[in-house]
């Protein structure tokens, strides 16, 4: 029977990823918001990030920023790695 207690070390691995996960999620709510998002409408650009990557899984930086502006994100202007740093973060969700 396997045990299911972990040691230190993973603990401390388990800890450092959530802990990463945060700073990344923290980094990516910094970098939205210099590029246009509020934090009052932060969840629900994310909401339509996730669906536009689940939706076109190969898009490119130009398509997304034409859908965000389509969809009534006209002050939002990604830049590459803000997309790249998205698209990390709603899939380690």
């Amino acid at each position: 029977m396997q045990s299911i207690q972990s040691t230190p070390s993973e603990a401390a691995h388990d800890a450092s990823t959530v802990h990463m996960g945060w700073n990344l999620r923290t980094l990516l709510a910094a970098r939205l918001e210099r590029q246009g998002v509020d934090q009052a409408h932060m969840a629900g650009f994310l909401r339509e990030m996730e669906r536009l990557l689940r939706e076109l899984p190969d898009v490119t930086l130009p398509e997304v920023n034409a859908r965000l502006h389509y969809l009534g994100w006209q002050d939002v202007n990604l830049d590459y790695h803000s997309m790249q740093l998205a698209a990390f973060c709603l899939e380690a969700r």
